[in-house]
């Protein structure tokens, strides 16, 4: 009998929030419901609204929510929205998860609202709880409600205890932990995530084997950035990984080795010998991590896929009529890329309206024959495409529309992409379709900030230059970066004694370099290892979601300009 395992890719995450009028599912109801749906790794759609519960909301709920009972008294009962729910939530798809801060809470109340109102429903979902996922990944937090845990990992909350809200910070704590599960323990299905989250909690009376056999204090590594090797018995590297906390990412192996993938159980019974390097930050840990399996290739470790999920759009100017289209690798060959996008959709949204607008050709043909009489193209009959390939536009004419599209995705004109969704997200608010609104607002803000500092870090793209500072501790590590390839990295530490003259001649110096534009003076090929560079570089920047401090170096700024930055 074939065993029913579905990828995590696959599957459809419906996290959900409910406000109540007390603790009981039996004798309490929902006052407010959220769900959040989570498709190809990203928040797709929202639903939200307050519910009339058809009992009285006591003052403390009220104090709690802010939630008053003239609120709700001509919002839809539970029985008036209850198919609305069951279909947004499974809309007959077969690989819907239930997800949840404390998820049985939540399902409780759904599970009986459906029984007292829609009796024809069974609520039967497979449920995902992610304060459970948080024991088991960050063990050293102490407390794991949810606002615990998305201060940990920087995500702001503007309310407490609103449906909405809590729902949506919940459903980015998710996207972390998935990413996590996936590309650091591995994790391909869902249900081995699923039972991941109910398995045992190893303690330092009760070691698990593969800790006793490598023979290392957990309490005694460093709770800092770094990259980590395991070894086997005649010292081979088997596998390197790195860790924005080293302590936390290497006890995760031995925390819960009974539920982990059959490749990482294979992995921990063949190591002997655990090591670690601490870098001053995260960015170090993961340039040093790519270079050291390029140069090793651990037989454990797989390709690098946590940089795959943010995409660039590319243009092809080195062609003579180049195209438009999303791509997740940055190649050496002249092209434009702008990016990296930390949502897919924003991507999608945007070439389809960079194809109704400017009609660049959609064909894969490299060679355009433009001795043709007539076009045979669908796309120029819909009035979609110019037809190159028939000769309707000229070479020149195309190039033209071309750095219109540029320009459609980098100013902030009336004819741009950013005045475009602006007015998108105005015309729904206006309209009360606020959900659009918020959806395109998060487009919106997703190409603000690829435009204004994100996409200078891909190869080629107007010469910019960057420069990042990482602070970690008493350390504050700056990395000066120019056409995406990192140039130089200088440590700063907080409290030491150190020769001032010299120190600040060397950040002169790496200064001076970046105002040095290599395509200026020679045509720069990439190197493979550089490539890769750029790509840890950019989408580490994409996945930080703003969090790093960093500056676009324009002719405009002055050294000292730089320099204050740098220290301050």
């Amino acid at each position: 009998m074939k065993s029913e395992r579905t990828l995590v890719q696959d599957c459809k995450f419906i996290v959900c929030d409910v406000e109540t009028t007390g603790l009981s599912p039996y004798l309490n109801r929902i006052i407010e419901i959220s769900l959040v749906k989570i498709e190809n790794g990203e928040i797709t759609d929202t639903f939200s609204t307050l519910v009339n519960p058809e009992q009285f909301i006591p003052p403390f709920i009220t104090a709690m929510t802010g939630i008053k009972n003239e609120d709700v008294i001509n919002k839809p009962t539970f029985r008036e929205i209850s198919d609305r729910i069951y279909n947004y939530i499974f809309n007959g798809e077969q690989n819907t998860i239930f997800c949840g801060h404390n998820v049985l809470f939540d399902y409780k109340f759904l599970r009986e609202s459906f029984k007292r109102h829609n009796p024809k429903i069974h609520f039967e979902p497979k449920i995902l709880c992610t304060c459970k996922i948080a024991r088991r990944l960050v063990k050293k937090l102490k407390s794991k409600s949810l606002s615990s845990v998305a201060k940990y990992y920087n995500l702001k909350q503007i309310r407490n205890h609103r449906a909405y809200d809590d729902a949506i910070t919940t459903a980015r704590i998710l996207l972390i932990f998935l990413n996590i599960l996936q590309e650091e323990l591995e994790y391909e299905y869902i249900e081995d995530i699923i039972r991941f989250q109910n398995k045992k909690i190893f303690t330092a009376e009760n070691q698990p084997q593969p800790l006793k056999r490598i023979n290392i204090n957990l309490k005694e590594i460093p709770e800092s950035p770094g990259v980590y090797f395991m070894k086997n018995s005649a010292g081979e590297i088997l596998y390197i990984g790195k860790a924005r906390n080293l302590k936390e990412r290497i006890s995760s192996y031995f925390h819960h080795n009974s539920e982990l993938p059959p490749k990482i159980r294979r992995l921990l019974f063949n190591i002997r010998k655990l090591e670690f390097t601490v870098t001053n930050s995260e960015l170090s840990a993961l340039i040093l991590e790519s270079k050291l399996i390029k140069q090793y290739k651990p037989r454990f470790n797989t390709a690098i896929k946590r940089y795959r999920y943010h995409p660039f759009i590319k243009i092809d100017i080195q062609n003579n009529y180049p195209r438009i289209e999303s791509v997740y690798e940055i190649e050496n060959d002249g092209a434009y890329y702008y990016g990296p996008f930390s949502k897919a959709s924003t991507v999608r949204t945007l070439l389809k309206e960079i194809y109704d607008k400017f009609k660049l050709r959609k064909c894969e043909n490299k060679r355009i024959n433009r001795f043709k009489s007539s076009s045979t193209c669908m796309y120029y009959d819909i009035n979609k495409c110019k037809a190159p390939c028939a000769g309707y536009i000229s070479k020149e004419e195309y190039r033209k529309e071309v750095m219109k599209v540029h320009k459609y995705l980098t100013e902030t004109n009336v004819n741009s992409a950013q005045y475009y969704l602006m007015k998108e997200m105005q015309k729904h608010s206006s309209t009360l379709n606020f959900e659009k609104a918020a959806f395109i607002r998060d487009r919106l803000s997703d190409l603000m900030k690829v435009m204004s500092n994100q996409k200078v870090i891909t190869s080629a793209i107007n010469d910019k230059k960057l420069i990042i500072k990482c602070d970690n501790g008493n350390s504050r590590e700056v990395f000066f970066i120019q056409n995406g390839k990192l140039i130089n990295t200088v440590v700063l530490r907080k409290g030491d004694e150190i020769d001032q003259t010299n120190f600040i001649q060397e950040l002169y110096d790496n200064i001076d370099y970046l105002y040095f534009s290599v395509n200026k003076y020679v045509k720069h090929k990439y190197t493979q290892a550089e490539l890769d560079e750029i790509k840890v570089i950019s989408n580490w920047l994409a996945r930080t979601n703003g969090n790093t401090s960093y500056i676009e170096v324009k002719n405009t700024h002055t050294k000292n300009q730089l320099i204050k930055f740098i220290l301050s």
